[in-house]
């Protein structure tokens, strides 16, 4: 066999033998090389690699550099060799465990908008992580986790609390652990751009449990007892949470330079909420409200105008930055949950308010707003919602449904006397704000919801409907019910 090509020789890798003094002795070294495959230069510029790479080993090593050399070979004839910085890299992502990495992911999230999550949404993560998910997955390597795996703690789980719904706090239990996980599938963990893990082993299609409670909305006598039962302040700020449709917290944060009682306006900015500390205590304090979404002008009606008017009066709130709601002992902020513990209180004396929440009345408030005509973007507005589906969660429509149905079926009818073609170009052209803030109403329903309406209606009917509903819930609303023609269960 003739002897190989300079090149060749060169690509199967050098040993030179080096000599180091130290210390007036001297020591003997082998020095292992080879070339650098070409390709590695375009593929990792950021890498600055050298012409040869190189490594050094003691004489008593000399086996681990001949393996050492010999698995750089192997790779570079095979075409898979990785700079041994990357695999460095890929064998310390390999053993970070959930724990290291999911702990201090919470402490450092931000929000999609960079600005940081709130001590609230944190200490929710928090819980999660310390009831539910650390005793599971804590010690398991990230690479390691497999659908399986999440399967098996889906499959097994078991509330802290033995009152507690099982479906719905293993629900937001995994959207937790999902969203972690996605993060350490999707974000670069170091300049490589390679992610913690390949994929997101959360692939369970878990569906949100139906909401066990039924808002229930005060009749006009049952108001009427509310306020007579309820103290002063929670008096005020109910009202504003009934007819501005604002949070508790966010009423409880008001201060004087929010309210514009000439232009009536209420600007939300800032809410009261109760925060963690970090050492397993809370505190009650003035924070940015919800979402950005949430910092919104609420328009109010000329009647609460006057009860703020009064209330600031009465109570000589003067200053711009004095707070509506104060501690008649403390001085401070009320917390929400003192509006909470009033509430309830109050609302067990009066029948058929049992099982009222103080946020049903924030539900009322954009409820009576869709039946007195508004537009679900003007109900989206008032609310700081941002999508429609979030909006209709907030919307109980209740017996106006009947009325709502009979001037829908006023509209189609003036729609469907003129000719096919006719009818549908003057479905398009509707323009009076009647028949647009009922198509609105349908619109912003939930699926199931409108399904139901529109089924109840003769199939031209319908069909008139159909056509004046926005595209995206026009295809929505098809969907389903063709769906369901074809003899398909519809997802409603």
């Amino acid at each position: 066999m003739g002897r190989p090509p300079k090149r060749q020789r060169a690509s199967e890798g050098k040993r030179t033998l080096k000599h180091v003094k130290r210390n007036g002795k001297i020591y003997d070294y082998i020095e292992y090389s080879f070339v650098t495959p070409p390709e590695a230069f375009s593929k990792w510029p950021e890498l600055r690699l050298p012409e040869r790479t190189r490594k050094t080993f003691t004489e008593s090593r000399k086996l681990d550099g001949e393996a050492w050399l010999n698995e750089n070979l192997r790779a570079i004839h095979a075409g898979v060799w990785v700079p041994e910085k990357l695999r460095k890299a890929e064998r310390r992502r390999e053993l970070i465990t959930f724990r290291q990495y999911a702990v201090p992911w919470v402490e450092s999230r931000k929000k999609a908008d960079g600005s940081d999550l709130k001590q609230t949404a944190k200490q929710k993560y928090r819980e999660s992580l310390n009831l539910y998910l650390l005793d599971f997955f804590g010690d398991m390597p990230m690479s390691e986790i497999t659908p399986k795996d999440v399967q098996r703690w889906w499959d097994t789980f078991k509330t802290v609390r033995l009152d507690a719904n099982l479906e719905d706090r293993r629900y937001h239990v995994y959207k937790h652990l999902k969203t972690i996980m996605n993060s350490a599938a999707s974000e670069p963990v170091d300049d490589t751009g390679k992610t913690l893990i390949p994929s997101n082993p959360c692939q369970i299609k878990a569906v949100r449990p139906l909401i066990k409670h039924e808002p229930v909305r005060p009749t006009d006598d049952q108001w009427s007892a509310l306020m007579d039962v309820l103290p002063d302040w929670a008096r005020m700020v109910a009202a504003i949470c009934d007819k501005a449709a604002l949070r508790e917290g966010e009423a409880l944060g008001l201060c004087r330079r929010h309210i514009d009682l000439d232009n009536l306006v209420i600007h939300v900015e800032q809410q009261s909420q109760r925060t963690p500390n970090g050492k397993g205590k809370y505190s009650t304090e003035i924070t940015t409200p919800k979402t950005r979404s949430s910092i919104r002008d609420v328009h109010i009606p000329r009647t609460l105008a006057d009860m703020l008017s009064e209330w600031m009066t009465t109570h000589e709130i003067t200053q711009s930055d004095m707070l509506l709601f104060t501690s008649s002992r403390t001085g401070r902020q009320l917390a929400p949950q003192n509006y909470r513990n009033a509430f309830a209180r109050a609302c067990k004396k009066i029948p058929g308010l049992e099982t009222m929440r103080p946020h049903d009345l924030r539900k009322d408030a954009l409820s009576r707003m869709v039946e007195h005509g508004a537009t679900v973007s003007e109900v989206m507005r008032q609310g700081g919602h941002t999508s429609m589906s979030v909006a209709s969660v907030y919307q109980t429509i209740g017996d106006h449904l009947t009325e709502v149905m009979n001037e829908v079926d006023k509209a189609e009818q003036s729609v469907s006397a003129a000719g096919e073609e006719e009818s549908r170009t003057m479905a398009r052209e509707i323009k009076s704000d009647d028949a647009q803030s009922i198509i609105g109403v349908l619109a912003g329903m939930p699926l199931d919801q409108r399904i139901s309406v529109l089924h109840s209606l003769s199939p031209a009917r319908r069909a008139s409907v159909i056509e004046l509903l926005p595209d995206a819930v026009k295809i929505e609303t098809l969907s389903a019910i063709l769906g369901g023609a074809e003899g398909d269960t519809p997802k409603v």
